[in-house]
């Protein structure tokens, strides 16, 4: 999941350029583009921090959504995740698109 919020964090970031593009007032105009870019810079660092220490991260967080508990062959029981692959596929693609378009309407602004 902290792939996907860092990718939502770039998607409000790139709102806050265009947003701050479209101000006519140079103070609202300068600290929207100003926060927007922290922002992207804050979700890059977010997306390194997760990717360097991911293997610390998966064995401590266990996200229990839409998952079942069911009994394997040996009788112990295990966590089954209930959500298809094109589900999980999705919920990536979506974020990526619309950060793409967004930096495409950004470069066609500037």
């Amino acid at each position: 999941m902290a792939r996907m919020d860092s990718l939502i964090l770039v998607m409000l970031g790139l709102a806050q350029i265009l947003i701050g593009n479209s101000i006519e007032l140079a103070f609202i105009d300068i600290l929207l583009q100003g926060t927007g870019g922290g922002t992207i810079v804050m979700a890059i660092y977010f997306l390194i921090f997760i990717s360097k220490y991911q293997k610390e991260f998966s064995e401590s967080y266990s996200k229990l959504e839409k998952t079942t508990l069911i009994r394997n062959e040996s009788g112990e029981l295990e966590f089954h995740d209930a959500s298809t692959v094109v589900t999980r596929a999705i919920w990536y693609v979506i974020p990526v698109g619309l950060t793409f378009l967004g930096m495409v309407v950004w470069l066609a602004n500037l």
